[in-house]
């Protein structure tokens, strides 16, 4: 049976019902924690910037020794080539992060100024073309995008050193408060 906010209403089972009580808490202490993480990513989103373009390196380095290992167990000698090339790019490309992350964080902000204004095109394109419920959401969705976009290219070079820390620092504080909220909807289960 649908509920006032369009969901469908599931009784959770007695020993669900327990479990997710346990829980709660300890989804309140994680969301604490993450909205307080969060915030101080955001204070400090030079450092945060930094930290994530290392640790991309680091994975993509990471991922290229798994990917050169992996192409050793290849018998074919066409995906062997192809799954080794594709470590030498990861390991490459990795390592470029890890040694030049001033630039490596430059050229990503940039990229990611061109992402928000082309999908922020697109959207308003589909949500003025197309016939959908939630036209007006979808429309501010686009504009919000592709004002994003051009916020972070007017600033560019400089947005470069921050923009990447301030959306790791306010993906932590939504998902802080979404394990809160959890929390509480978890509590009014009765």
């Amino acid at each position: 049976m649908a509920n006032s906010r369009d969901s469908i209403d599931i009784e959770p089972s007695a020993p669900t019902k327990k479990q997710l009580q346990l829980s709660a808490p300890w989804f309140t202490i994680l969301g604490i924690c993450l909205i307080l993480l969060g915030t101080l990513a955001i204070y400090f989103s030079v450092f945060t910037t930094l930290v994530s373009i290392f640790y991309l390196g680091i994975s993509l380095i990471i991922l290229g020794i798994f990917e050169a290992l992996h192409s050793f167990n290849i018998c074919m000698w066409s995906r062997f080539f192809l799954h080794l090339f594709l470590s030498v790019i990861y390991l490459v490309g990795g390592a470029m992060i890890i040694a030049y992350p001033i630039m490596s964080e430059i050229n990503i902000t940039l990229f990611l100024s061109f992402f928000f204004i082309v999908t922020g095109i697109l959207k308003l394109i589909f949500a003025l073309t197309h016939h959908m419920a939630n036209k007006i959401w979808n429309m501010l969705d686009g504009i919000v995008s592709l004002l994003l976009g051009i916020l972070i290219l007017q600033q560019w070079p400089e947005s470069g050193l921050w923009v990447i820390g301030m959306f790791v620092g306010i993906n932590m504080l939504l998902t802080g408060w979404n394990r809160v909220m959890l929390s509480y909807e978890i509590n009014q289960i009765k």
